[in-house]
Order: C-alpha cells, then structure tokens, then sequence
C-alpha cells in the first residue's frame, strides 16, 4: 500500500493519498478545493484517482469533494448520517463520475484495498472514519476530526449546522463514538484529519499519526471516560469560541459552490488599478508587508496579514460576505496566498490583483491613510494612556489567557471576533490593543484603523506590562496584582501556564511516520 499524508500548515489540515501498489488506484481523504495538488502528487507516485471520500461537513477548509466530481471520473463517498448537503440534491458530475452516499458499516474496495465506513459523530452528526483492513497487521483508521492526536473534535459545531446537535447532544454522541473504539486493538494505527495549532479541537500533540493506545493514555477526552468524569466539562475547559469564518465556510460545502479544476492566475495591478480597487467599499486590500512597513506607509482600510501561519483565518475572519481582494504582496508569493484563501472561502473570482510591495512607495501621497491611526507603542507609553482614561483597552487574546491575567477594565474581544463584535467600541475613543507577544494586537489594530478607529498595538503584549510592575488583574476574582502575579516564581508559573507552543512549521507535502517510526509515503504497509 502507498500512504501519503499531505498537509497544509496554514490550517493544520490533512488529507491522504492512498494508493493500491497492484492496480495503481488511488483514494484522496479530505481533499481541499484546490485540488491539483492531490493530482500532482498522484502522478508523481505514479497513481490515478479513482475515489474521494470525506468524513465530515467541514467548517474550516473549503472541500474539494465537489471539484473532483465535476472534473474528473471518480466515485465520491459521502456520509448519510445526518442532514445530506444541499448540492447533494443534483451534484454537477463529469463524465463517469458518481456520488455514493454512505453509512456505518457500509464498505468500498480501491483496487485490493477494502474500507469500512465506522460513524463517529459528536464533533458533528454526520461525522465518519474509514477503517482500512490490512492482512496480517492492525487497521489504519482515517478518523477525521473525530480523534486526533491527545484530543478530540471539539463538540461546539453543530449550532452552525441546519439541523445539527446541540453541545449536549454532541457530548452523548462523542461518548458513544469514543466507547465503540472498543472493539479495535491498541496497535490500530490512527491518522486525524488535524494536526497542532487547528481550531478543531483541543489539546493536539505535534505528532502526525497516533495509535488508539497511544490515545488511551494521553487522550483527555479518552481517559475522562475511562475514569467515569465528566467529559462535557473536559472538552469545555478552556475552549475559545468557534472562529467566525467558519459559519462562513460551512456554508459553502453545504451548498457545494466551489468546485474548481486549479486556483485561477491573479493579475498584477498598474498604480491607477490599486488605487481604484482601494476607495471601492466593495474591496478589502490584504496588505502582507511587514508590520513596521505596514506602520511607515499605512493604506486606508487595509487589512495588515503577514503571509505566516495565520494568514488564511485572519483574513477570513475579518471579512464580510461578498469581499473582493487586493493583495499587497510580492509575486513568488502569490499563488501560495491565493490558495490559502480559496481554503478558507474567498471565491475564485473574489481575488481581483495583486501590487507588488515595492511600488507602494511610488504611490500618489493622497492615497495613503493618516499615520496617527495606527500605530504601535510601548508599555510605557500603553500604561500612561491607561492611567488617564485616554484609551479603551481590549484584550485580543483567548479566554484562557485573559484569565491569567489582564489589564483592569479591559474588554475582552478575541482579535478573529473584531468583525461581529466592533459595534461594542466607541469610534470617537482611541483603542489600545494587546496580546501575548504582539502579534494578534497587530492585526488587530490595522484592522480597527481599517474602519475609522484610532488603534494601538502595545509592542511585546501582556508580560512586559505585567512585568514592569503596573497593575493588571490576574487571579479569577478578578483582585488586582502588581505586575500580575504576587513573585517571580508565581509569574514564570503564570507565564508557563499561559504560553502555548506554536504549530510546528511543516511541508505542504511530507513523509508521514508513524509511532513506530516507519516510513509510510511510498513503503509496504
């Protein structure tokens, strides 16, 4: 068998290749909508796609389920349990193609290869994992977001579903899901459809692939169920909220209206292009410079999004139905950044150019925005403003990190929650905004400029505020602390308690090995 995980680091995702060593055949699991990437890494194991399965209805990725059926003759597998898509009602299919919809204990062969469809729902109703047979060793399950790697599909999704499952309801069906793992052995080897850093869930390790008794003794959720505790309140502990974009790209695999061969070309822009796409309402200008170029020649209502991890859901996150795009960014970097955003729902025809960071200098002087409206400040110069009333404070972090501690009278608005929740802000005041390490108040703050605040980003975030001795809340009671904690051993604990390693930086396309260190992209499995 040929095994290929390909991952998209921009969101954690991952999708396999896998591929009958006789026939030649292939099946991709939890495509994205671009997928020629899939096609190329088929042919280049010498492959053909004859199958796409999914497991679930995604909320954080555009599918490419409905890109394969329109443009190439394969057999799509789909989930009945639950509420069918939309789309589903009149798939638009390419010549030999068909949509199977299917159920637990339904099973499908690709070349010699035999999969069992096992029905996992509680991170959504209609959720499955393919269990794939393999003589002589433990199965492979392709579980989706069901189980991952030290965690589990977080159960707070189906509100974004027409007909879907309460968190109540989720937990019960998470419950069942977890107990009906029973019958497969430790050694059953688990590939998640998430890796660390996805907002999916909760508490993902960093490794790629897992074994059930790899996750019977480090799973929270797992082991919360073993030991008879509460697991609706294992699964809420810390939990932020769903990213909003993500109604957003529910709602477009429901209706099933991407579906495209390969990501379109993006034309670069003349200045007198930019400059009209920059006072059209309709367009939101992407900037991906540096913060402190960002900050030297501001653009009016540009968005500030660096092209690192978080550029696709930042973007998505704060813009509005209907968005176009205009990207600031260098052009061996465009293709890249076009397909994260197809991933994350900007249409195809939403993404209208592209001016190269360099000729941003050469614009009229009239286009740019004033440089008094955002800007980033030390905390210092944050706590002087804080002590006069000068500033509303916002706290753009997660709930979990605003416990440890804030500044007083902050308002807590996570950064990806700007958009819906903006009205809360007085546009007449200035907003100074922090994070952790200045990061998310970055964008943040460009984002707020970008609709007519005075905005702030206080440089370096929430610790060397706290650490200088000025006064922030830090203990559930909300009682006030100097420098947040009451010692130095109290504030590395905090400190530790509150930091959360980064995703690690992973290739679009890597060699998958498993726990037991065998290499799976191209061996006998």
């Amino acid at each position: 068998m040929l095994l290929r995980r390909i991952f998209d680091p921009s969101l954690a995702q991952a999708a396999y290749l896998v591929g009958c060593p006789t026939t030649r055949e292939a099946i991709v699991i939890d495509p994205a909508c671009d997928i020629d990437r899939y096609l190329a890494a088929a042919e280049a194991e010498g492959l053909r796609i004859v199958a796409v399965a999914e497991t679930h209805l995604h909320s954080d990725f555009v599918s490419g389920l409905c890109g394969f059926l329109a443009h190439r003759a394969v057999t799509g597998y789909l989930s009945s349990e639950g509420r069918a898509p939309r789309w589903t009602a009149a798939p638009r299919l390419a010549d030999g193609a068909r949509l199977e919809l299917v159920r637990a204990g339904a099973a499908f062969t690709v070349g010699s290869l035999r999969f069992t469809v096992r029905h996992t729902p509680g991170h959504s109703a209609e959720s499955l994992s393919f269990e794939l047979a393999r003589e002589g060793r433990s199965p492979l399950l392709f579980s989706g977001d069901f189980l991952f790697a030290g965690g589990v599909g977080r159960v707070d999704l189906g509100a974004l579903a027409e007909g879907g499952l309460t968190v109540g309801e989720a937990v019960e069906r998470l419950k069942e899901s977890i107990a009906a793992l029973e019958d497969l052995p430790s050694e059953t080897e688990v590939l998640p459809g998430h890796g660390q850093g996805t907002e999916c869930g909760m508490a993902i390790c960093r490794m790629p692939a897992t074994t059930l008794g790899i996750e019977r003794v480090i799973n929270r959720a797992i082991r919360a169920q073993a030991e008879g505790r509460d697991l609706g309140e294992a699964l809420a502990a810390g939990a932020a909220a769903p990213p909003p974009y993500f109604a957003r790209v529910r709602r477009i695999n429901a209706e099933g209206s991407v579906a495209i061969a390969r990501p379109p070309e993006v034309a670069p822009l003349d200045a007198a292009r930019f400059a009209a796409l920059l006072a059209d309402p309709a367009t939101v200008v992407v900037d991906t410079r540096p913060w402190h170029d960002y900050l030297d020649l501001p653009l009016p209502h540009a968005i500030s999004a660096p092209f690192e991890r978080s550029f696709g859901p930042t973007v998505a996150n704060y813009l509005e139905e209907g968005d176009r795009v205009a990207l600031v960014a260098p052009a061996g970097e465009i293709e890249a950044m076009t397909r994260v955003l197809l991933r994350v729902g900007v249409a195809p025809a939403g993404i209208a150019g592209f001016l190269e960071p360099a000729a941003v200098a050469r614009l009229d002087d009239a286009l740019f925005a004033d440089e008094s409206a955002v800007d980033e400040i030390t905390p210092v110069a944050a706590h002087a403003l804080v002590e006069r009333g000068a500033v509303a404070v916002v706290d753009v972090r997660t709930a979990r990190e605003f416990e440890q501690g804030h500044l007083p009278d902050a308002r807590h608005i996570p950064f990806i929650e700007l958009r819906a929740r903006g009205a809360e802000l007085d546009p007449a005041k200035p907003v100074l905004c922090y994070c952790r390490s200045g990061n998310r108040s970055a964008r943040a703050a460009a984002y707020l400029a970008s609709r007519g605040f005075t905005a702030y980003s206080m440089r370096g975030g929430y610790w060397p505020y706290a650490g200088r001795g000025f006064c922030a809340t830090g203990r559930r009671d909300g009682s006030e602390l100097r420098g947040g904690v009451t010692g130095r051993s109290d504030r590395r604990a905090t400190r530790a308690d509150a930091w959360r390693p980064r995703a690690p930086t992973t290739r679009d396309d890597e060699r998958l090995s498993l726990p037991c260190d065998r290499c799976v992209r191209c061996s006998d499995v």
